[in-house]
């Protein structure tokens, strides 16, 4: 009877003990909880950084939890809990989970916070499409080591997994190959600079465009003539011939082709064709336009009227002006412009 008796009062003081390490865990876990809403959280909010006020709320609830937990754990162990061993492995699993929680939450802040920095020091676009992709590589790979430390705990054999995932990895990525250039293309773009946003191309389509996005997978391109929106692989990007006409620098030069008849007075053109360029709109005078006397041709002697614009849109604008100041001109002047002539000669019989 002394030990039946003795028996029950071990187990009673087991409950008791058990009820003691709930409550006395759960006064710790809200004390703690206290500490960070109280000080450390008002301490974050105080310095300039976002990182601090992240990793204090990322940890402060999954620390309270976890905290529950494992007094909950140690509680059955007073009282025999007859499965023990699996609510250890539990308890484990919790852990790995919240702590796999609080990984996702800090480590893309983190990653999120040091890129804006990097970002507001130059003036590409790069890391402001590297910083979004980077973190969500980082949430993956940290989703993953999550599982797998799960699995280990759970003692699943991961070598089978690893392999399948490997092989099934392959398959992905050859089907994802165009992607994946893609994606890697567009980084070239991005890092190496060939063009920018807002840059005037001309591709070797003969299309004008102007940038208006570098994407991951694809660059959009706005065709100034034809009011039109272009969207082209970053692959087919890297390996077109584009002429940059917004660099050096945003002038671009325009040649207007004309001939005249022989026995023209060279210089009497040439001062005509100077005074139309001085009179044409959106015709730069530095540098200064010339003229040219290019070739003897057949018959005409053909010169070059160059002019430099500041707006490629322009361009046909320009051109259109001059040209008809030049007919207008060289009418009121008596220059003539020469027409091919062929004479037939027929023989008779």
């Amino acid at each position: 009877m002394i030990g039946i008796t003795a028996l029950s009062e071990w187990r009673y003081f087991g409950f008791i003990m058990a009820l003691g390490i709930v409550a006395i865990t759960f006064i710790v876990a809200r004390i703690i909880v206290y500490i960070f809403t109280r000080y450390l959280e008002t301490f974050a909010t105080r310095t300039k950084t976002q990182v601090d006020d992240v990793i204090i709320g990322a940890i402060k609830r999954p620390l309270y939890i976890f905290m529950l937990f494992v007094g909950i754990y140690f509680a059955l162990r007073c009282v025999k809990f007859p499965w023990i061993s699996q609510a250890g492995l539990v308890v484990k699993t919790i852990g790995a989970i919240l702590g796999t929680w609080v990984a996702l939450r800090v480590f893309p802040a983190i990653i999120r916070e040091y890129g804006k920095r990097l970002a507001k020091r130059t003036h590409t676009k790069f890391d402001n499409v590297m910083v979004p992709f980077i973190q969500r590589i980082t949430k993956l790979l940290l989703v993953i080591i999550g599982i797998l430390i799960i699995l280990a705990i759970l003692q699943i054999r991961i070598t089978p997994m690893l392999a399948g995932l490997g092989i099934a990895g392959m398959a992905i990525a050859l089907a994802l190959q165009d992607t994946l250039s893609n994606i890697f293309s567009g980084f070239y773009l991005m890092a190496d600079r060939p063009f920018k946003l807002g840059d005037r191309l001309l591709l070797d389509t003969g299309e004008l465009c102007e940038v208006k996005d570098i994407g991951l997978r694809s660059t959009r391109l706005y065709n100034v003539i034809d009011h039109t929106l272009i969207v082209i692989p970053n692959l087919e990007v890297s390996k077109m011939k584009i002429v940059n006409l917004s660099e050096p620098d945003v002038k671009l030069k325009v040649r207007v082709p004309i001939g005249v008849a022989y026995g023209s007075d060279m210089d009497k053109v040439k001062e005509v064709l100077l005074g139309i360029a001085r009179q044409t709109p959106r015709v730069l005078q530095d540098p200064p336009s010339v003229v040219l006397f290019s070739e003897f041709s057949d018959c005409s002697l053909n010169l070059q009227l160059i002019v430099w614009i500041d707006d490629i849109k322009e361009k046909l604008t320009v051109i259109d002006y001059i040209n008809s100041m030049i007919k207008r001109r060289f009418e009121q002047e008596g220059i003539e412009i020469p027409f091919p002539i062929r004479t037939i000669y027929t023989k008779k019989e």
